[in-house]
Order: C-alpha cells, then structure tokens, then sequence
C-alpha cells in the first residue's frame, strides 16, 4: 500500500519487543494511549508494525497534521490535555513494566516524546490529592477538550498540570495576563530530596488578585493605620486582596 505522498507518518518504537514477541492484548494498549496522545482519532491511522524492535506506524491525514504536531509537542511540555497526559504516564508504565524504554517520531525525525520506562525511577513517596490555591498570570488558555489547559506564570516560572472545564477556561481568558488566585483540587508528590512538586490541579473558582506594587499596598497600609500594630499583615492581606469570603460566598 502506498501512502499519499503528503500524509505524515509517525513511529512509535519500544525496544523491549519485536512484531513476533509483542502479546496482542499488550500492543493494543500502548495504541489505545498512543491514540489519546496523538488526538484527531478520525484522521489518525494505524498503518502496521515495523520488524526489529516493535515500531508501531501511524498515518497521519494530511489536513490533521498540524493539530496532531501540536497534540504531541504540548504533552512534551506538560500542557497538554489532562487525558493526553494521563496517556503518557500510563506508557512509561507499561514500559517499566516491560522493563523498556519507548520514543516517538515523526518519520524519521527527532523524538517528539521519549518514554523514559525502565531508565526512570518510580516515585519513591505517594501522591498526595487535596484542595489547594495557587497564585499566578494567566498565561495561557487553550485547547478544544472537554478539559482545558491552564498555563500560570509565578516568580518567573511557568506553573503547568493545570487544566479546567470549558465554562470556567472561558472565564478564565478574560483574565489573560492579569493575576489570579485558582482553587479547587490538586495532586503533589514528593521527591527524594523532600521538595514537593505539582503534578496537575483541576480549577474550580478563581479570584482577581490586586497585582499593584507591595509598595503601594504598604502605602495604603500607612494611611489607615500610621502606627504598625500587631494585626499590619493581616490588615495588608485584606488591603490587597479584600476582606475573606464568607461561607455562603457573600463578603
């Protein structure tokens, strides 16, 4: 079968098996994920499996390639959506499970995605999931899931993992480049160095935060009260942020 001269293929090798070796049940599971980290399901094809080490060949119609370049490449950057993402933890475990490593390709190109598999260490402390805040400049808002990528910014760094529905994303865009509080539910773990690092945070709510100078804050701080007394951080909190939310979300 020839392949239309300007359809793309991508190439997805594990090295631990070949076509011979690979259990059916096992090939159709790194497909079902590959699938989910490629989107575009109607215009992504499995075209066959390459010998040597097992090289699964997907054809890609040529009007998707683009969207599915920029599938690939935001699961790279970890900002891709939350079920692409949940796809590419689940290879690496497969692949240390199969005691290999995996990379994709498109053609013959450079890796797209390197799957680590047995090359990286599992997480030596459990995950925790509990509700949360962060504070950040929206950044970013895209996608056209059902969930959406979030993308803060926060002393610099880019704060990823983050996603939400589409009716509070649709919110959240008219804060573009403005700062904001989101909360709602997230999952940490920590590292063997004790440094605990966020692995996603689903938003639920969000607030507007005052991004005036602290200078100004303590400015504003002086002029209602010119003695600092015990209460001055809280009383600059509320003038930076207003006073907390009552239960029922009344102030």
């Amino acid at each position: 079968m020839t392949n239309p001269p300007r359809d793309a293929i991508y190439r997805f090798r594990i090295d631990v098996f070949t076509p011979k070796t690979i259990p059916m049940a096992r090939l159709a599971q790194y497909m079902a994920e590959l699938a989910q980290i490629l989107g575009e399901p109607a215009a992504v094809h499995f075209e066959k499996l390459e010998p040597g080490s097992t090289t699964l060949v997907s054809r890609i119609q040529r009007e998707a390639i683009p969207k599915v370049r920029a599938h690939a490449h935001a699961v790279r950057r970890r900002e891709g959506p939350r079920e692409a993402l949940r796809s590419y933890r689940i290879i690496n475990k497969y692949l240390r499970e199969d005691n290999g490593v995996g990379v994709l390709q498109e053609a013959r190109r450079a890796a797209i995605l390197t799957f680590p598999g047995r090359e990286e260490e599992e997480d030596k402390f459990v995950a925790i999931r509990q509700r949360g805040s962060l504070d950040g400049i929206v950044t970013r808002v895209g996608g056209i899931d059902q969930t959406i990528p979030i993308l803060l910014e926060s002393y610099g760094k880019q704060i990823s993992g983050v996603w939400a529905t589409r009716s509070v994303a649709k919110e959240l865009a008219k804060k573009l480049f403005e700062t904001v509080r989101v909360f709602g539910h997230g999952r940490w773990s920590r590292d063997p160095e004790g440094v605990w690092n966020l692995r996603e945070f689903k938003v639920e709510t969000f607030d507007a935060l005052d991004d005036a100078p602290l200078s100004s804050a303590i400015d504003a701080l002086r002029k209602v009260a010119p003695e600092w007394g015990g209460n001055s951080y809280s009383e600059l909190g509320m003038i930076r942020h207003g006073p907390p939310k009552k239960a029922n979300g009344g102030h």
